[in-house]
C-alpha cells in the first residue's frame, strides 16, 4: 500500500499526469472500461461526489466534497480521497490525496484542451479564477504554452494578486496582469479559461467581446452553473466536450442547448480531437470540461506506477 499525499504528487510531473489524460481518451474511445454515472448528493451549496470507474487492471474510486463557501474560511473548496485497487484480487494498492489528483487532472485536461485548441506561438491567455483550480489550470497552460503575459481575475482580488505572485515566483518569465473586470480580461486574451463554481456568467453577453478567441470552461458541473455567456458558444465554430454527460451536468451547455442557442449536432467529443489533433487549432472554439472517473483512473494508475518506480510517497506494508 502506498499513501500519496500534495507533495507526492508534484513529483510525479506533470508530463506524466497530462499523458495519463490522454490515454484516458484512448480508453473511452476504445470504450475499454465500466464506468457508471457519478452520484451527486446536495447539500444546500455543498457538493458529494462519488465516482468509481473500472480498468482491466486498476479499479479507482474517488469521493470528493465541493464546498464553494470553504476558501472564505481559508480552506479549499475541494478536498477528497482516491483509492486506486487490483481489478483482478480487488486488493488496495494506493491511498491518494482526492484534492491533489483532481486539481493535477483537471489542470492536465484544460493543458491537453490548451495542447490542441492554441497556437504555439500564443502569447496572451486569461484565468478567471483564483482558487485550486484556477491554480492549476494556470500551471498546465504554462507547460503547454509560453506565453508573455497572464491576466488574471478573481471574485475576491486578494486571490488573484496571490495567485499572481505565485505563478510569477514559479514562471519568472511570465508577467502577470490583474484588471479591475473580466471584460478586460477577455478583450486582451486570445485564450480565456474559467475554474469558477458561479451560477451567473462572468463577462457581458457581447459578441464583439469573444470573436476569435478560444475559451476552456472548467469549473461548472451542474445544469444551474454557468461561467460563459450566449455570445461564447453561438460564436464558436466547434464546441466541445470531454464527456457525453457535459450536455446535461454542466449550464454552460445544457443552457444554451435548452434555449436553442445551439443544436445538439454542433458539440463534438474533445475525445475525437485528441484522435485527430490535426483539425484542432481553429478559432473561435469552446471547449467545455466537466471531468469523469475515467479521468482520475488514469491518472492514479499512472501516479501509482510512478511511485513504484521512483519510491515516492509513504510505503508500508499492511
Amino acid at each position: 500500500m502506498i499513501f500519496i499525499n500534495q507533495k507526492d504528487m508534484v513529483q510525479v510531473g506533470r508530463a506524466v499526469v497530462q499523458n495519463a489524460v490522454k490515454d484516458a481518451y484512448g480508453l473511452f474511445l476504445d470504450q475499454d472500461f465500466t464506468m457508471p454515472d457519478r452520484i451527486h448528493v446536495n447539500d444546500g451549496a455543498n457538493t458529494l461526489l462519488f465516482m468509481p470507474c473500472f480498468s482491466r487492471k486498476y479499479v479507482a474510486t474517488k469521493l470528493v466534497s465541493v464546498f464553494p463557501g470553504a476558501p472564505q474560511l481559508g480552506q479549499p473548496s475541494v478536498n477528497g480521497v482516491v483509492i486506486l485497487a487490483d481489478n483482478t484480487t480487488g486488493q488496495p494498492l494506493a491511498v491518494m490525496d482526492g484534492a491533489a489528483l483532481t486539481a493535477e487532472r483537471t489542470g492536465a485536461v484544460g493543458g491537453l484542451g490548451v495542447d490542441l485548441l492554441t497556437d504555439q506561438n500564443l502569447e496572451t491567455a486569461g484565468i478567471i479564477g483564483a482558487g485550486v483550480q484556477g491554480l492549476s489550470q494556470a500551471r498546465y497552460l504554462l507547460f503547454n504554452r509560453r506565453i508573455k503575459t497572464l491576466w488574471v481575475t478573481s471574485l475576491h482580488k486578494a486571490s488573484a494578486r496571490l495567485m499572481a505572485a505565485t505563478l510569477e515566483r514559479e514562471f519568472p518569465e511570465v508577467s502577470c496582469v490583474i484588471p479591475e473586470t473580466n471584460e478586460a480580461l477577455v478583450a486582451a486574451c486570445d485564450l480565456v479559461i474559467a475554474a469558477t463554481t458561479t451560477c451567473d456568467p462572468l463577462f457581458r453577453d457581447d459578441a464583439d467581446l469573444v470573436r476569435d478567441k478560444t475559451f476552456i470552461s472548467i469549473g461548472s458541473f451542474t445544469p444551474a452553473m454557468r461561467e460563459f455567456p450566449d455570445a461564447v458558444i453561438s460564436n464558436a465554430d466547434h464546441v466541445y466536450v470531454d464527456t457525453p454527460f457535459a450536455a446535461k451536468e454542466s449550464g454552460d451547455i445544457f443552457i444554451p442547448l435548452e434555449n436553442r442557442i445551439i443544436s445538439p449536432e454542433k458539440i463534438t467529443p474533445f475525445a475525437d480531437l485528441v484522435q485527430n489533433p490535426v483539425a484542432g487549432k481553429k478559432k473561435p472554439c469552446l471547449f467545455k470540461s466537466v471531468g469523469m472517473a475515467l479521468f482520475d483512473l488514469a491518472v492514479a494508475a499512472a501516479v501509482y506506477e510512478q511511485a513504484l518506480k521512483e519510491k515516492i510517497g509513504q510505503h508500508l506494508d499492511l
